[in-house]
């Protein structure tokens, strides 16, 4: 099997497991769904990530990666030809999915290691 192939067949097992880590680790959903998140409209401060930009984010990126997995198994049962380019579209749905998960594991961590804040502070 050459170099190119492992790539591929790594690429196919390691991304459906990053992609449940990133939806299912810690209780995200649950977590996110009992969240308040004020809303940006109405003059009213809030939060950059309300709810339907997080919606947005997480189903491109999942969308994203998706495509990559199906890309990458297209070229692992011959369908589509490996080229530089298949290989950065199977790269960057990697490091798509990577760098979201990294960035929510950092947040999670922070947030749950920060000094406990009394009643009424965010």
């Amino acid at each position: 099997m050459d170099v190119h192939a492992e790539f591929y067949t790594t690429v196919a097992q390691v991304i459906p497991v990053f992609l449940l880590g990133l939806m299912w680790e810690s209780a995200y959903l649950d977590r996110l769904r009992t969240e308040r998140r004020p809303a940006r409209g109405g003059g009213v401060p809030g939060y950059f990530w309300t709810k339907p930009r997080v919606r947005v984010f997480i189903l491109s990126v999942t969308t994203a990666v998706m495509l990559a997995l199906l890309v990458d198994v297209l070229v692992l049962v011959g369908v589509v030809s490996d080229t530089v380019l298949v290989r950065s579209v199977v790269v960057a749905g990697l490091v798509i999915v990577m760098g979201t998960l990294f960035f929510r594991i950092w947040v999670d961590v922070v947030r749950a290691t920060r000094p406990d804040v009394p009643d009424g502070e965010p």
